[in-house]
């Protein structure tokens, strides 16, 4: 009992902490420039630090291990081991590290729920906060323009006009925010059993305008599975809404196609995705990983050593993209975990995330009461895998644990 106690005492000291370095982290590029520092940079090992020494008593004390801990002590054990005896890189320190740093979400996650498993109110308006913060951010973009980039020094990311970002340093970032707070909405109306109201909606509506200014297209794609399986029950009973919803999906490829090059766009993007000697570097990582996984079969080349953090020149040297720009530059390289993982894991790496992935989604929803919409948040997170740095980079990483939290969390707050 006197441990127990001792813990709360502990967690509630370390709570404010931990939010306070995660929101400066999420920002860390507008506290950057306001602040004329670099210190906001090491946030991210600050807070992975954190995590990790919050989750060690988990895992030196227990007798019993959930599955989730489990796999990450086995990932773990055997991305350090095959890595040094078949892999690529010799170097232990970076071994280990590139390990941790790739299960750097799953860390994350389990850090936070075990702080604030009896605090979801506190973590419910964090997020809000968040979102309020990147809302007025994203206030001032738009009233300043491509000033505002000039001002922060970051690019326009113009395709063709300017994509806005906001306080963060990516559009991407922000039409992500987007898509969770969307998320958010609906799970909770999901969680009720209740369609959005006019209020909800304007929310919803909100959320897609800004993510429209961000030009981020794989944003736009999720808000609309989450749609779709917000209202699939619905939608499944009404035959009349089934034939409107596929009518005004005809329509608007129709608009898409003569009136927009987001096809065109696709389409060279998968095209240069099966080209060794493209220019999309992202679709160069999953090629280039495809190879590898057929090359290193079933184990990959080991830890550091393709498309993540700590990796050098030496796998990219034989495939002959060492000296390429991307690469020299180390411009998008570490875009893809998808592609990271299959190269530097394998198959049995592949097998290994399946599990980490499942289990965390079991032990998340152990969590909560009901029906959620945790599933097709997890699937989304998946998919952007493929072209985004999900399980590494800090704005994914902690935005993406406190909203899967949140989703199994929200019928225990009021609505």
């Amino acid at each position: 009992m006197e441990t127990i106690k001792i813990n709360k005492t502990i967690y509630g000291l370390i709570r404010p902490i931990f939010l306070t370095l995660c929101f400066f982290s999420v920002f860390k590029g507008i506290f950057g420039w306001l602040f004329k520092t670099t210190l906001f940079e090491y946030l991210d090992e600050i807070i992975f630090l954190m995590a990790f020494i919050i989750l060690m008593p988990k895992f030196l004390f227990k007798t019993k291990y959930k599955p989730i801990f489990f796999f990450i002590l086995l990932f773990t054990i055997y991305s350090i081991i095959v890595s040094l005896v078949f892999g690529v890189s010799g170097n232990f320190l970076s071994i280990s590290l590139q390990t941790l740093i790739t299960i750097k979400f799953f860390i994350i996650l389990l850090a936070l729920i075990e702080l604030f498993k009896s605090n979801f109110d506190t973590l419910n308006s964090f997020f809000l906060l968040i979102v309020g913060f990147a809302a007025f951010g994203f206030l001032v973009h738009l009233v300043l323009g491509g000033k505002f980039n000039q001002l922060i020094g970051v690019s326009t990311f113009a395709r063709p006009n300017i994509r806005y970002v906001g306080f963060f340093t990516h559009p991407n970032h922000l039409a992500y925010l987007m898509v969770l707070y969307i998320g958010y909405i609906l799970n909770r109306n999901y969680c009720y059993g209740i369609h959005l109201r006019l209020k909800d909606w304007a929310k919803v509506l909100l959320g897609i305008i800004i993510i429209v200014l961000t030009d981020s297209r794989t944003a736009l794609l999720v808000v609309g599975i989450l749609l779709f399986v917000f209202y699939w029950e619905f939608v499944k009973s009404n035959y009349k809404i089934v034939l409107g919803g596929v009518l005004t999906g005809v329509l608007g490829l129709i608009y898409v196609y003569f009136y927009t090059n987001l096809i065109d766009s696709i389409v060279e993007n998968i095209h240069q995705t099966i080209d060794i000697n493209s220019h999309y570097i992202r679709g160069n990582m999953v090629y280039l990983s495809g190879m590898i996984f057929i090359d290193y079969f079933p184990v990959g080349t080991g830890a550091a050593t393709f498309g993540s953090l700590l990796s050098d020149d030496t796998v990219y040297g034989l495939y002959g993209q060492a000296n390429r720009y991307y690469f020299k530059n180390e411009i998008g390289i570490y875009d893809s975990n998808i592609a990271s993982i299959v190269g530097e894991y394998g198959f049995m790496g592949i097998l290994i995330f399946i599990a980490l992935f499942v289990y965390s989604f079991k032990y998340l929803k152990s969590f909560g009461s009901g029906s959620t919409l945790l599933g097709a948040l997890f699937f989304i997170f998946i998919m952007y895998c493929i072209t985004n740095p999900m399980l590494t980079n800090n704005v994914y990483t902690i935005l993406s644990s406190i909203v899967m939290f949140l989703f199994v969390s929200q019928s225990k707050l009021k609505l």
